[in-house]
C-alpha cells in the first residue's frame, strides 16, 4: 500500500510516520507547505519524494493520505484525495463546520474511499472498559457524566489551535467523542459559557458546556488551558453507582454505595501499579501518541479487508455537529448580551 503525509508538523512526526512505518506500508512521499520542514521530514525519514504543493504528492496516485495540516484545511485535502483515489485519515477535528463534514462523507463515499477520523483517546484502554461496564449495565442508567480536559498554553508551531474558537477546536473533539463513544443517545439542548479568559488571546481560552441529551441524561464539559495543571478525567454517574476515568493515568475506578478508606487504598495502589507498568515499557511517556498506531493499524486492516474504519467519517461528523452546536449557543448568549 502506497501512503502520503500531508503536514510534516509534529504529529506526523511522532505518530502518523512510524506508525506507519511499523505497520510496513510504503510512504511514497510528504508534502508540507513549509519548504524546510517538508525536506527536513523527508530526510529524518527517508521518503524518497517531498512536495510543497500536496496536490503533487497526489498525483503519485497513493492509496491512502494522511492529513496531519490545520483543521480548516481538512475539508479542501480530503476532497482532492478521495477524487484522486486516495482513502483518508484526517486528524482530529475532522473539520471545522458541518458542511464542510458532509461534503467530506459525501466525495469520499461518491470516490469509493474510506474515511477515517483520528479520535485516538477512545482506544485508552480504561476508556475502552468503561464502555463495556456501560454496556453490562454496571451502574445502571446514566444520569450524568463530567468531562474535564485541561492544559496548558504553549509555543509549539501549532498556531491554528490560537485561531476564533481556540480550545474548542483544540481539546474539544477529544472530550465529546467520548462522550458520543459512551452514550448511545444525541444532543437536545446545549448551554454554554465561553470566553477569552485572558483578554489577550483573542481565541475561547476557557468553555464550559452543558449538554443536554434525548436520553435524559447531562454531560457536563469542562475546558481549559487557564488552570495551571494538566487534568483528563471522565466522571459517570448512574442510578446504580459511578465510574471515575483519570484517562491521562489510563485509570479507572468503579463506586457503588459508600467507600471505605481500605477500598481507597486498594485503589490508590491499583492506580500506582498501572502507571508503574506503563512507565516501564515507556508507553506513559508516549501519552495519547501511543494510541495512534491502533487507529492506524486497524484503518489499513479495514482497507484491505473492505471493513468499517475504527472511527468512521460519521463518528467524526457527530463531534462536528456538537462542536457547531457550542459554536452556534456561544453566538446567541453573545448577540443578546
Amino acid at each position: 500500500m502506497k501512503v502520503g503525509i500531508i503536514g510534516c508538523g509534529a504529529i506526523a512526526r511522532k505518530a502518523h510516520i512510524p506508525a506507519y512505518r511499523s505497520s510496513g506500508v510504503d510512504i511514497i512521499a510528504v508534502a508540507d507547505t513549509n519548504e524546510r520542514r517538508a525536506r527536513s521530514c523527508a530526510r529524518k525519514f527517508k521518503v524518497k519524494n517531498w512536495y510543497t504543493d500536496y496536490t503533487a504528492l497526489l498525483n503519485e496516485d497513493p492509496d491512502l493520505v494522511s492529513i496531519c495540516t490545520p483543521p480548516s484545511t481538512h475539508r479542501e485535502i480530503a476532497v482532492n484525495a478521495a477524487k484522486a483515489g486516495a482513502s483518508v485519515l484526517v486528524e482530529k477535528p475532522m473539520t471545522t463546520s458541518l458542511e464542510d463534514a458532509d461534503r467530506m462523507l459525501d466525495t469520499c463515499r461518491n470516490s469509493g474511499v474510506k474515511l477515517c477520523v483520528v479520535q485516538n483517546y477512545r482506544f485508552f484502554p480504561c476508556v475502552l472498559e468503561a464502555k463495556k461496564r456501560l454496556e453490562d449495565g454496571r451502574i445502571g442508567d446514566i444520569v450524568s457524566l463530567h468531562a474535564i480536559e485541561h492544559d496548558f498554553l504553549d509555543e509549539m508551531d501549532t498556531s491554528w489551535r490560537y485561531e476564533k474558537w481556540g480550545i474548542l477546536e483544540d481539546l474539544g473533539p477529544h472530550v465529546i467523542d467520548i462522550i458520543n463513544f459512551l452514550f448511545n443517545s444525541s444532543l437536545d439542548d446545549v448551554k454554554v459559557v465561553a470566553r477569552d479568559y485572558t483578554g489577550t488571546l483573542n481565541c475561547l481560552s476557557h468553555v464550559q458546556a452543558l449538554l443536554l441529551l434525548k436520553n435524559k441524561a447531562c454531560a457536563d464539559i469542562d475546558l481549559s488551558w487557564m488552570t495551571g495543571a494538566y487534568e483528563f478525567s471522565v466522571q459517570i454517574l448512574g442510578t446504580a453507582g459511578t465510574i471515575q476515568i483519570d484517562v491521562r493515568n489510563n485509570s479507572l475506578r468503579e463506586i457503588h454505595g459508600y467507600t471505605t478508606p481500605l477500598e481507597d487504598l486498594r485503589a490508590t495502589i491499583g492506580k500506582s501499579a498501572t502507571i508503574g507498568r506503563a512507565v516501564l515499557n515507556r508507553s506513559y511517556f508516549r501519552g495519547a501518541l501511543h494510541y495512534h498506531a491502533a487507529i492506524i493499524a486497524k484503518f489499513l486492516e479495514s482497507i484491505n479487508n473492505g471493513t468499517d474504519p475504527p472511527v468512521t467519517g460519521e463518528e467524526g461528523r457527530a463531534v462536528v455537529s456538537v462542536i457547531d452546536s457550542i459554536k452556534k449557543a456561544i453566538t446567541t448568549s453573545r448577540s443578546s448580551d
